[in-house]
């Protein structure tokens, strides 16, 4: 079971890893607009990945916000 709780372990840290980096491009990209490099074009392809989620793309955003609140109290 050692090794089951080591990579349990890894992916929690590489999924927080992640999260860290799609929070950092969404910053970048919000503050400079699209001609930041890397970052630029993140809002222009969140945005159609928050549509498809459901209509009011605000009541979205505030769900992820607090299932993410739930998650970060969670570690």
């Amino acid at each position: 079971m050692d090794l089951v709780e080591r990579i349990k372990r890894w992916l929690w840290e590489a999924t927080k890893l992640l999260a860290l980096i799609v929070a950092v491009s969404v910053l970048v990209s919000v503050l400079f607009g699209p001609s930041a490099p890397f970052f630029g074009n993140v809002m222009t392809n969140l945005g159609p990945v928050i549509d498809t989620l459901g209509s009011e793309g605000l009541a979205v955003i505030i769900a992820l916000i607090i299932i993410l609140g739930i998650w970060n109290g969670r570690s």
